[in-house]
């Protein structure tokens, strides 16, 4: 009987999916366009005193490449037309010209220390560029927890708090330019670097 039934597992994992029935993969998995970009645009940090954790923490540049890639994966979940697509592609490239764009989740495990949005947090956030120069951010936003940011940014868990980070670019770097972000403060230091990886 048992036999039987083992047969009978397989043969319907193997079976094809109805007319009108489609199996589609997470947003962010590997084999869209938009999570291989997010793997590589993507570090992550911890920070500990002794054996107790201090922080946790992800970071992803929002990088033209990243943006493109996450066009592209909106476009064809949601059916958009090329218009749309269009549109949507015309204003998150404007964006990555204007600034350096970071979004950032955090863990702590006291939640008064995960405050990266007040003038008053004892973090500070740091962006270093190839050609030494460094910067700190014009604008800092804590981001309420919402379905979306779970399905695009999958590090995001019920424990983090997440912020989006936005530096001035002055100049436009060249296509090979990758930053680091680093956030600092008495707790310690997490870096970020976003140069050229085998994740």
């Amino acid at each position: 009987m048992g036999t039987v039934l083992a047969a009978l597992v397989v043969l319907a994992a193997c079976a094809p999916a109805r007319r009108g029935v489609f199996l589609t993969r997470d947003f962010a998995d590997p084999a869209t366009a938009y999570g291989r970009a997010l793997r590589e645009h993507t570090r992550s940090a911890e920070l500990y005193s002794g054996f107790d954790t201090v922080a946790k923490a992800w970071a992803t540049w929002r990088s033209p490449a990243l943006r493109e890639a996450l066009v592209a994966t909106t476009a064809a979940r949601y059916r958009l037309g090329p218009g749309e697509a269009e549109r949507m592609r015309a204003e998150e490239l404007r964006a990555a010209r204007l600034a350096w764009e970071f979004h950032v989740a955090i863990y702590t495990p006291s939640p008064d220390t995960n405050d990266l949005e007040k003038p008053d947090t004892l973090w500070r956030a740091v962006l270093e560029l190839p050609d030494g120069s460094r910067g700190e951010p014009v604008q800092v936003v804590a981001l309420p927890k919402n379905d979306k940011s779970r399905v695009e940014y999958p590090y995001v868990s019920p424990w983090t708090r997440e912020y989006t980070l936005i530096f001035p670019k002055t100049v436009e770097p060249g296509p090979d330019a990758r930053p680091v972000l680093w956030l600092t403060g008495p707790y310690g230091t997490l870096r970020f670097d976003f140069g050229p990886s085998d994740r």
